[in-house]
């Protein structure tokens, strides 16, 4: 059983560390190193196909949410993504690396709300910081602005994620699927 928790927990930190990879490249090389950002979304979905199948619809609201999010954040003037109108491409393929990571790697968190939100108002304006830092993007607004603004719109987003993780949105399968 212990090792059976070891390897639980390395495969955790095994994804998360491959999605960290994912957010440097995308994050650093944007346009330039897409091709790279893409290869490592799939790895990290190849890694991790049979326990996202099932939680594919999670996956597509938890992914669609955060993108939804991210245009009316830029829309509302707090940020804009460098070389970009609304939303970079690369940001696309951050968020379904991000999902992949999610749905596996943190399903601890599965009604866990307190913890989420936690988790979202810190860690989710850090991240855009460094994204500042890596000139990815500009704060349009103020720092307070961005914080807040992105402290909240990642403790909806994790609070989003607790509950599908614990939800787990059992997909109904069609007769097809079982042949």
């Amino acid at each position: 059983m212990q090792s059976s928790t070891f390897w639980s927990f390395g495969y955790r930190l095994g994804l998360i560390f491959l999605f960290d990879i994912v957010w440097f490249v995308a994050v650093w090389g944007r346009e330039t190193y897409l091709p790279l950002t893409i290869l490592f979304v799939v790895l990290l979905y190849a890694a991790n196909y049979k326990t996202l199948w099932p939680k594919r619809l999670g996956l597509l609201i938890l992914i669609a949410a955060g993108l939804a999010l991210e245009t009316l954040m830029v829309s509302l003037g707090v940020l804009q993504f460098t070389n970009a109108n609304i939303l970079p491409e690369w940001l696309f393929w951050l968020w379904l690396g991000f999902g992949a990571m999610a749905f596996s790697a943190m399903d601890w968190l599965a009604g866990r709300y307190a913890l989420a939100w936690i988790f979202g108002l810190v860690f989710g304006p850090i991240t855009y910081l460094a994204g500042v830092r890596f000139e990815a993007a500009e704060i349009t607004s103020s720092f307070t602005l961005l914080v807040v603004g992105y402290g909240v719109m990642w403790g909806v987003l994790m609070h989003l994620l607790s509950y599908l993780l614990q939800r787990n949105l059992p997909h109904q399968v069609s007769e097809e699927e079982t042949l």
